[in-house]
């Protein structure tokens, strides 16, 4: 039995625009209201994560952010906190100094973007005053040194042409205590080791005495693959990678076709009583 929502926000809950459609709201509020539980599960900051829900939600619910490196319960009490090392952190930008990739350090709200193109945007804000401005990677090893500055992720990407050449980079970083997962194409992110959206929703199942096996959990991109695969109920939207597909248990409609709406209303109708999951994929 379904007793748990979970959604990642870019690619799944927001549309191509970055807007929570009136439908995905509805069928969430819905869905509390009906006793569920619900969460955010994303790889932005709390910040990011909290006006959504502050503008469109207006609910209460679990802030599953930093990809599962902090969670923030429904009553605003941080009860996963895991940030990087920061010698671990330091180790990372020595060996990516002369790379000239784009590099953004994570911290709980805001971001320190160093970018050789000089644009300063974050793939989930574009440019904004949290966003951090570094002029060289010595910058970033600076704020590192910064112990008011916890750094829960270290982002990477770079131009299509140069992938190859940052896929080596990072492999070159798998002897570290980090975990490294894709949320799009040209995107990398790394956090601690241990440290996931599953992971954070397995200690939700703790507190809230749901067996993992009833939570739904909606996703499209890498960092969602072992969520979508370990949750009772993992749904891949229609534009998710085929990665993730393959291991859902159903395929929902796009981002831009209120996915998350129409399986949320399917669920409410009792389509799914008694089922048990893991079944064969559908739209």
């Amino acid at each position: 039995m379904i007793k748990f929502i979970g959604t990642d926000l870019d690619g799944t809950l927001l549309n191509s625009y970055s807007q929570i459609s009136e439908e995905n709201v509805a069928a969430i509020k819905k869905a509390v209201d009906k006793g569920l539980v619900y969460a955010v599960c994303s790889g932005r900051t709390l910040h990011s994560v909290k006006k959504f829900f502050k503008n469109d939600l207006k609910i209460a619910g679990y802030k599953v952010v930093l990809n599962g490196a902090v969670v923030v319960d429904p009553k605003g009490e941080k009860v996963v906190d895991a940030p990087l090392a920061h010698d671990i952190v330091a180790e990372i930008l020595k060996r990516s100094e002369f790379s000239k990739f784009k590099i953004v350090l994570n911290g709980l709200n805001y971001t320190e973007v160093y970018d050789p193109t000089k644009s300063w945007t974050t793939y989930f804000e574009g440019s904004s005053r949290h966003n951090l401005h570094a002029n060289s990677v010595d910058d970033l090893c600076k704020k590192n040194d910064d112990p008011d500055f916890d750094i829960y992720k270290v982002c990477f990407s770079t131009t299509p042409d140069r992938l190859p050449e940052l896929r080596k980079k990072l492999e070159s970083f798998a002897s570290l205590p980090i975990t490294i997962s894709r949320s799009g194409s040209d995107y990398f992110e790394i956090n601690a080791q241990d440290v996931t959206k599953l992971a954070a929703l397995q200690k939700i199942s703790e507190l809230e005495h749901i067996p993992i096996s009833d939570f739904m959990c909606f996703g499209d991109y890498g960092n969602d693959f072992d969520m979508i695969r370990e949750v009772g109920y993992g749904v891949a939207m229609e534009n998710a990678i085929d990665k993730v597909k393959d291991v859902a248990w159903k395929i929902t409609e796009s981002n831009n076709k209120n996915g998350v709406a129409v399986m949320i209303d399917r669920v409410l109708s009792g389509e799914f009583d008694g089922s048990s999951g893991k079944s064969e994929l559908d739209i």
